[in-house]
């Protein structure tokens, strides 16, 4: 090796290397991968969501929507009794001076909700029929009736108190009243009762003898309520848990059953007349007598409110004691009624002789709206009545003593006859049950 070869520098040699692109210095590669592996993931969970989202699914119905000649579905019937105002209308009262009247109108007064049985017998009703002596009777009296002492009444002070359900004092000349939640169960765990199966509940009880046990599993008040008439112009559900000492339920559904054994005041034909919203059913003689409201207890309600109209559909009211067609009373200050189910729907006759002794049971029930209203009246074959405006009978309420109706605010009650002989309850009734 020479020197020459030391001075002369190395031949470099260079391997043909490709140009980076733009995209690949800013590190697209990777960045694409990523977009890639994240559109995957957001699509998978795109079609995982749809797929665990439900279809809406309609809310359970009971009944038929409305149309042609059926009754009305459950949202139906529960929007109309929603209308129904708690108030009667606040029209002028027009008086004739000197004149007198046979019959009670009710009070044309702006509306309140119902207060609990506490307000009701703590002086809520007080004044209205009484006085204020310091004895029961209406003036200063020491007799027993409505004024505001010691005696039990509608007044305040110590009276005994009582509300639209009934009054506190099992002494009184009344029915013995028992409140079940039909929500619940007897230990007082929620049951969440459907419209369908309250049905089967009513259906199964008054069908069947009206036996206490077919009701034993349900949650019923130890308190009892002694009532002497049935007049509840509309108003809240809650007040009937409420005045048998039960906290109501958001939605309640309940029933009240009230039973004793009666004397009637004279030998005659007789039929009762009225409405219950929800259900009102009545056995006389242990024979049901009496079904009429927005929902049946007797048969099934799809054809119920039609078939009483049309004696050609007679056979879908197999099993009701009502007979098509049915006649119906209308009364100004029955709106609700009037408008919704025909009015007060009047009952089958039934005989009776003065001095007998005959058990009665009445149910009323709730639980499709949020209003509750009933009244019974009673028509005597035969009988001449005054009339209302709308040429009804002014009929006299059933009912077990002389008292009358307090002061009450609410639409569906009827006009009535103050002067209508009373049905004595017998010794024989007791507070149990059958």
């Amino acid at each position: 090796m020479t020197s020459d070869d030391f001075d002369q520098p190395p031949q470099a040699v260079h391997a043909a290397e490709n140009k980076p692109s733009f995209w690949k210095k800013l590190g697209g590669g990777s960045l694409s991968i990523s977009l890639i592996v994240h559109a995957i993931l957001l699509s998978i969970g795109l079609v995982w969501i749809f797929q665990v989202i439900p279809d809406k699914v309609p809310d359970p119905d009971f009944m038929p929507k409305g149309g042609g000649g059926g009754s009305p579905g459950v949202k139906e019937i529960s929007n109309k009794k929603q209308r129904a105002t708690m108030s009667t209308p606040n029209t002028p009262r027009m008086a004739a001076k000197g004149a007198t009247s046979s019959f009670a109108l009710p009070e044309p007064d702006a509306a309140s909700a119902m207060s609990s049985v506490g307000s009701l017998s703590s002086g809520g009703l007080s004044g209205g029929l009484g006085g204020s002596g310091s004895g029961g009777g209406r003036g200063d009296g020491q007799g027993k009736g409505f004024g505001s002492g010691m005696g039990p009444g509608l007044g305040g002070g110590n009276a005994s108190g009582m509300s639209p359900f009934g009054m506190i004092d099992p002494n009184a000349n009344a029915l013995v009243g028992t409140f079940y939640n039909i929500d619940r169960r007897s230990d007082g765990n929620e049951l969440k009762t459907d419209n369908p199966r309250q049905w089967d509940i009513i259906n199964d009880f008054v069908t069947r003898g009206w036996k206490d046990a077919s009701l034993a599993k349900y949650q019923a008040s130890p308190k009892k309520l002694y009532q002497t008439r049935i007049y509840m112009p509309a108003m809240n559900a809650a007040e009937a848990p409420k005045a048998f000492g039960m906290t109501p339920d958001e939605h309640p559904r309940w029933m009240v059953v009230y039973r004793g054994t009666i004397i009637p005041p004279k030998t005659g034909k007789y039929r009762f007349v009225g409405a219950g919203d929800d259900t009102m059913v009545v056995r006389f003689n242990n024979r049901n007598i009496f079904d009429f409201g927005f929902i049946s207890g007797t048969v099934r309600h799809e054809t119920f409110l039609a078939a009483l109209k049309d004696p050609k559909q007679r056979n879908a009211l197999r099993g009701c004691p009502m007979e098509a067609p049915v006649t119906f009373y209308q009364y100004p200050t029955t709106g609700n009624w009037n408008s919704q189910i025909g009015g007060c729907a009047v009952g089958p006759e039934f005989e009776v002789q003065a001095g007998k002794e005959y058990p009665i049971d009445i149910l009323i029930c709730e639980g499709w709206g949020g209003l509750f209203a009933a009244s019974l009246m009673i028509e005597e074959v035969g009988a001449t009545y005054q009339k209302s405006s709308s040429g009804s009978p002014i009929l006299p309420l059933f009912r077990t003593d002389g008292t009358l109706p307090g002061k009450l605010n609410g639409d569906n009650q009827p006009p009535y006859d103050p002067q209508g002989s009373i049905w004595t309850v017998s010794k024989r009734t007791a507070i149990g049950g059958i």
